[in-house]
Order: structure tokens, then sequence, then C-alpha cells
């Protein structure tokens, strides 16, 4: 019987023991993953120095993520052409944030 309760103990305190350091390690990469430094804005790289006329794939993201913030009303064309009303959603975000106002995707916006 004693042998029984120690080999059921031996086992349980390797499996807690398992347990934890498997929790540890998935803590640490989990940790790691959220100590990157990103970007809000790194869908927007390529997409630095475009301006009205041209069509780039990626400005239909562009259009959705200024509609979200109310730059853009709910009828603006979900394309990745930049047209006239995303020339005018990108100067009015320029001024809100005291940047240059040029209508195209500066560096800085």
């Amino acid at each position: 019987m004693a042998s029984s309760k120690t080999s059921t103990l031996s086992l349980f305190a390797i499996t807690t023991f398992l347990f934890i350091l498997l929790s540890l390690l998935s803590y640490g990469k989990a940790s790691e993953t959220h100590h990157k430094k990103t970007s809000s804005y790194e869908f927007l790289e390529h997409l630095k120095g475009c301006h009205k006329g041209d069509k780039v794939q990626g400005i239909q993201d562009l259009k959705k993520y200024l509609e979200k913030f109310g730059y853009l009303n709910g009828n603006t064309n979900n394309d990745d052409y930049f047209d006239d009303e995303l020339e005018s959603a990108i100067k009015t975000y320029q001024i809100n944030y005291h940047l240059k106002v040029t209508g195209t995707l500066d560096a800085k916006l």
C-alpha cells in the first residue's frame, strides 16, 4: 500500500512540475510577442508618397481606417483608387494632428 501511495504522489509531483514548467514557457513566449514594437500605421508603410490619381493596392484599407474614425463617410468608393474624397480626408487628418497639410501620404501620416 505504501508503495502505491508513493508512486501516486511521485506521479502527481511530476505532473504538477511539468504543468508549471509548460505554463512558464508559454508565458515567456507570449511575453516576447507582446514586447515587439509595432506601429498601428504599419499597414500604410507601402503607401507612402501616394497621392490623388494613384491606384495602389491597400488604399482600400486606408479608406476603411479613415471611415472608422469619421474622416470618410460610409458612401466612399470601396476601391484602391486615391480619389478626391480620400485626399480631403487626409488633409483633415493632417490638420487635426498639426501636420503639414499636403493631402498626400507623407511619412508623418
